[in-house]
């Protein structure tokens, strides 16, 4: 869920990435008992891609201006 609001919203990105790191450990150290190894992993992705456009948004307003 956070994955998906920090695409728009760049301000969630560190915390799906921190949500989504914890999670796969959790479920590594249950040796994959746990679901949602996929939805994680997606989280994951998501997050670090609303970091990549926050960074570059970031840059290129403070470059414009």
């Amino acid at each position: 869920m956070l994955g998906l609001l920090s695409l728009p919203f760049g301000v969630f990105a560190p915390f799906a990435i921190w949500t989504a790191i914890r999670s796969l450990a959790c479920i590594r150290a249950l040796n994959g008992e746990l679901p949602g190894a996929t939805r994680a992993t997606a989280g994951l992705v998501a997050g670090v891609l609303g970091l990549g456009s926050l960074l570059i948004g970031t840059a290129y307003w403070f470059r414009a201006s």
